[in-house]
């Protein structure tokens, strides 16, 4: 899933926190020197760097800084796993580009938890940087290294539960909302856009709970972060992280301690926003299709030959899915052709929306439909394929001039990139799969 290079003193701890992330189809290696894990980095160009605290030569604070200076290296995220909790340390890590740190106890649970956003991070920046590629074959040019994402006084900041105010303290610089509880949080996240999220659960936890594994399951606002801040056995810190939250608290919270990582996942939230906007401009008159605003199958074709060409020889993961939707031919036959022209932009639109920035979604034929998935394997490919099927099964679309509910059934089918495939043979098995 993602190649990880662990910087730690303690090669046993190191040697530790190794076959965690492995037990989660993670892979990397164990350096213990501040040299080495530089000369490492320059060399492998690893997805995620995690560093312990204190190194031989040096410190998890300096390999960053170095880093972050590095042109080639400056992009990769780095975690800290810190030997105590501080305030201080947390912002000089800041301070450092680091883009997260983990306080102890450092259980694998917690561990991979929060790696995991790190990798989706990464990946979407090998995204971008694969999709430029493939743009400038069709004369597009676009801005692939982004500066860093600054932070201001005013960034909007969802407080849910009737005691948030007692963190204002903390949040000097934001520009709060405050709901009394999960409900009242769910309107106005559904109506305004926030950086990030801190849950303040009261007696019962389970409605915060599940806010926070909805916002999960939700398209639009998977990758909002949420902090839990809870009293002492209220929440279990394992329990929150199993229900999706980016960071967890016991009260009473140090403020500076938690304006630090309030900051850390702003900044990291408005960076997937900025890599989002530019994988957008990929998309122009070149290389879109007329007809449903997503890619056109010529950009498809080129970029499915880079991302191939790219993911075999390092062995990462590449799924593709297709959806074929029978039902527009009915359309077209029964009502006409701007009928079913209406409905084929409607699904286009509805299947864009269920994924990711970094997925490419294709028109591949009249009435069918491609999804490239990068670093995905075939089971979670599979399981969004069928969640967008269901999704596209469950709605009724209103065509024009058509005065009664149009319902669709797509035909579904998904493969993973093979050592020996091209970019032709992995087509062929996603479509033989189609049911």
């Amino acid at each position: 899933m993602a190649n990880i290079l662990i910087a730690a003193a303690d090669p046993s701890l190191g040697q530790e926190l190794l076959q965690k992330i492995r037990r989660h189809g993670y892979d990397g290696r164990v350096v213990d020197s501040l040299d080495a894990a530089l000369a490492t980095t320059r060399q492998e160009h690893p997805d995620i760097v995690l560093a312990t605290e204190n190194l031989v030569g040096g410190t998890a604070i300096g390999l960053a800084k170095t880093l972050k200076k590095t042109p080639e290296c400056a992009e990769i995220p780095v975690c800290l796993a810190a030997s105590s909790h501080s305030s201080d340390l947390k912002m000089q890590a800041l301070a450092a580009g680091i883009d997260d740190v983990l306080s102890p106890p450092l259980d694998e649970t917690k561990l991979v938890a929060r790696l995991r956003p790190l990798v989706r991070l990464a990946i979407m920046r090998t995204e971008l940087h694969r999709r430029a590629a493939t743009a400038r074959r069709f004369g597009i040019e676009i801005i692939e290294t982004l500066p860093p994402t600054k932070i201001d006084t005013d960034y909007p900041l969802l407080v849910v539960g009737p005691s948030g105010a007692s963190l204002s303290a903390a949040l000097e610089g934001a520009r709060p909302s405050f709901a009394s509880d999960p409900f009242v949080a769910d309107d106005l996240l559904s109506h305004n856009n926030f950086d990030a999220a801190i849950l303040v659960p009261e007696s019962d936890p389970t409605a915060y709970l599940d806010f926070c594994a909805q916002t999960r399951n939700n398209p639009r606002l998977f990758n909002l972060p949420v902090l839990i801040v809870s009293d002492p056995g209220r929440v279990e810190e394992t329990v929150a992280y199993h229900h999706g939250a980016s960071g967890f608290f016991n009260s009473p919270v140090n403020p500076a301690e938690l304006r630090s990582s309030v900051l850390s996942l702003v900044r990291r939230q408005r960076l997937r926003w900025e890599i989002r906007k530019a994988l957008g401009e990929t998309l122009r008159a070149e290389t879109r299709d007329a007809d449903t605003g997503l890619y056109a199958r010529n950009f498809l074709d080129a970029y499915l030959s880079d991302r191939v060409a790219y993911s075999a020889p390092r062995g990462r993961h590449l799924s593709i899915m297709f959806l074929r939707v029978p039902d527009i031919e009915g359309v077209r036959q029964h009502f006409g052709e701007e009928q079913a022209a209406h409905l084929r932009l409607q699904v286009a639109q509805w299947i864009g929306s269920l994924l990711r920035g970094e997925d490419v979604t294709a028109r591949y034929a009249e009435n069918e439909f491609c999804v490239v998935l990068p670093d995905t394997p075939k089971i979670e490919a599979e399981i969004v394929m069928n969640r967008i099927a269901g999704v596209l099964a469950y709605t009724d679309f209103a065509v024009k001039e058509v005065y009664q509910p149009v319902k669709i059934w797509a035909r579904v089918g998904a493969a993973e990139l093979a050592p020996d495939d091209t970019p032709s043979s992995l087509i062929e098995r996603a479509r033989a799969n189609i049911v």
